[in-house]
């Protein structure tokens, strides 16, 4: 006899109620705030291997990259919140603020009062949230070091930088890293939390939002390290139409994203055309993917249409995935910008000539 009942729902309902009070998921699948950001739910393991798949590819560590393109992006997402300087009680409730957004995320909820935090982020994507976070809260820039002392467990040294503070530069060359574009929303919400020690799970699984800015900040800041991809990658992507100051790290984001969806155990059925619809429903929405819009299939392609949002590479590359383990393939993408889309036609990698033997 089983010891746990699989029915029992264990999520927090408190704490889904108000994730999804603060958090909204798009028709089209996006996962968005007030403020008109977009994010993304990654299981731990996933992100992990995500990080792990891109610093493989572009054959170089990302540890500070990853921490300057955390700092930055949470930097912007959170200026809002510096208008609460001018009201009363402003150091506690901004304080309140900033504990409630490391809450939200599942970041852990921390005392930034002290030098070391509870977290399931990766370390050095922690301490770039951190810094942006002890930024606001002190409104000064500073300069940290951090050591790892367990695997939940992050100690910081602060030291003052004196320097000003203005924003971070916006990614204005990258033409799907932002969109004001919210209509509707989806309010069947299908992703339920549950409440750990640190931070939050999704069906067990340690889990997180991400923002989209800082994906599309690591394309733009690592496109520089790769001159040339090895033949096995630079064959399965044609890029059409898209700027080289962001295409290899583009690249990159691609394969990694279709890495980290292939290395798990997700079981795709796919018949016919018909099933695409329900395939991407289950694959790609409320986790803040962008849906694609199915063009075309035939015996030679699969065609997809893409609107331009800040997930786009991360959907992109999960979808090329989608359809490897549909048809249990190795595929090769060509992918073409316009203004307001991208156009994904997926291939089989290799074709297969069957001769008459008789």
């Amino acid at each position: 006899m089983p010891l746990t009942d699989e029915n029992i729902d264990t999520h927090d309902e408190q704490l889904t109620e108000t994730f999804w009070d603060m958090f909204n998921v798009q028709n089209s699948g996006e996962i968005t705030d007030v403020d008109g950001n977009y994010w993304v739910i990654f299981h731990e393991d996933d992100f992990n291997n995500f990080i792990y798949y891109y610093e493989s590819i572009i054959s170089s560590p990302i540890g500070r990259i990853l921490h300057n393109s955390a700092a930055d992006c949470l930097e912007l997402i959170m200026s809002p919140l510096d208008d609460i300087r001018t009201k009363f009680f402003a150091k506690k409730r901004l304080h309140k603020s900033v504990k409630k957004v490391w809450e939200l995320c599942g970041w852990g909820l921390n005392d930034f009062q002290k030098s070391t935090i509870n977290t399931n982020l990766f370390a050095s994507v922690a301490a770039g949230f951190y810094l942006s976070s002890i930024e606001l809260l002190e409104n000064r820039r500073f300069k940290i070091e951090w050591s790892q002392k367990s695997n939940q467990v992050i100690n910081f040294k602060r030291l003052d930088a004196k320097q000003e503070m203005p924003l971070p530069n916006l990614l204005n060359s990258i033409p799907w890293a932002y969109s004001k574009e919210i209509i509707t929303t989806e309010n069947n919400i299908q992703v339920k939390l549950e409440s750990n020690e640190v931070g939050w799970s999704i069906e067990g699984r340690s889990s997180f939002l991400m923002p989209c800015d800082f994906f599309n900040r690591v394309i733009f800041n690592c496109s520089g390290f790769v001159e040339q991809f090895p033949q096995q990658i630079s064959e399965k992507w044609n890029l059409l139409g898209f700027d080289g100051i962001y295409s290899n790290g583009f690249i990159a984001m691609l394969e990694a994203s279709k890495k980290v969806f292939l290395s798990s155990d997700n079981f795709v059925y796919l018949m016919d055309e018909a099933d695409w619809g329900q395939t991407i429903v289950r694959h790609m929405t409320y986790f803040g993917y962008t849906a694609p819009k199915l063009i075309i299939q035939n015996q030679s392609s699969t065609v997809f249409e893409f609107n331009l949002r800040p997930s786009l590479p991360l959907s992109i590359g999960k979808l090329v995935g989608v359809w490897e383990r549909a048809n249990g393939k190795s595929a090769k993408c060509s992918i073409m910008l316009d203004n307001q889309t991208v156009k994904v036609e997926i291939f089989p990698l290799l074709e297969y000539v069957f001769e008459d033997t008789n």
